[in-house]
């Protein structure tokens, strides 16, 4: 009886000793298990990024010269129309570098892929920006992005004062005017495709001269002519034609296009024993004129 007693009191002490090392490791393993947490997330996007600010500063815009009242965004492959200066923008991107371009709806100007094309012959052109930059996105954060608008759209003046013993016989100039961008890129402003002519009309001004202006995408190539027709009274004499490169005088015409562009020549008319001559003066700058919106 007693070895059966002490065998059962053995079974029991091992049962015992089985049961609090069972209980021990169901200890470590809450404890281990209870060390565990659900990921943390600063966002409800934690796999995305989001735009909360987008800002387009229109700063660097002419005198007068009104803020559009929408402007298209393209970030990526995703678009969107806005309005205001500061937007939210109503998408998730995948972390990474994406480009933003941004222009807006103008009178006279078409925006195909990257490319505005003007088209100078429906009554001009209206004012036009665009903004291009890089941003860069990372997942589970809000971010906030400035992008800065540039006037693509320059304005020139053209100013002839038409002189000599038959300028009273002149009664209208009509003119062309070579090496003109005719489309540009959205993403950087730079000139595309072949230069364009574009026709300046010049109205007479009380004081008896003649002015013409015009609002280009810039100008393009090293060759800017000016082609004059000169009309006279009664058609006599016939019609005379005078060329005058302004290349050197507008060169840099593609810079600060927000400062508008004046240059001004005299136009000397004289009859002569073979008929009538003309002859354009060298053109000097007129200063900058302040741009009127319409």
């Amino acid at each position: 009886m007693k070895n059966i007693i002490a065998k059962l009191s053995l079974r029991s002490s091992k049962s015992l000793k089985t049961l609090r090392y069972l209980t021990a490791i169901a200890a470590i393993v809450c404890c281990l298990t209870s060390c565990v947490k659900e990921p943390l997330y600063n966002t409800d996007h934690p796999n995305h990024g989001k735009i909360i600010s987008l800002t387009t500063d229109w700063t660097n815009r002419g005198e007068g010269i009104d803020i559009p009242d929408n402007h298209l965004l393209k970030v990526g492959d995703y678009t969107a129309t806005l309005s205001g200066t500061t937007n939210e923008v109503n998408n998730y991107f995948l972390a990474g570098t994406h480009p933003v371009t941004i222009w807006h709806a103008a009178d006279g100007i078409t925006v195909s892929g990257n490319t505005a094309t003007a088209d100078y012959t429906g009554g001009g052109v209206d004012w036009f920006f665009t903004g291009s930059q890089d941003v860069t996105i990372e997942q589970d954060k809000d971010h906030a992005f400035t992008v800065f608008m540039q006037q693509q759209v320059r304005q020139l003046t053209l100013e002839l004062d038409v002189q000599g013993n038959v300028a009273n016989r002149v009664t209208g100039i009509a003119a062309t005017l070579s090496g003109v961008a005719g489309a540009i890129g959205i993403d950087n402003g730079n000139p595309v495709g072949d230069p364009v002519a574009v026709v300046p009309v010049f109205v007479r001004q009380p004081d008896g001269k003649y002015t013409a202006v015009l609002r280009l995408l810039g100008i393009q190539g090293n060759a800017q002519t000016l082609t004059l027709a000169l009309h006279f009274d009664g058609g006599l004499p016939a019609d005379i034609t005078v060329n005058s490169g302004l290349s050197e005088k507008i060169a840099a015409f593609n810079a600060d296009k927000k400062t508008p562009f004046a240059l001004k020549a005299g136009v000397t008319v004289t009859a002569t024993v073979l008929g009538v001559a003309a002859e354009i003066s060298d053109w000097e700058n007129a200063g900058n004129e302040t741009v009127v919106a319409n």
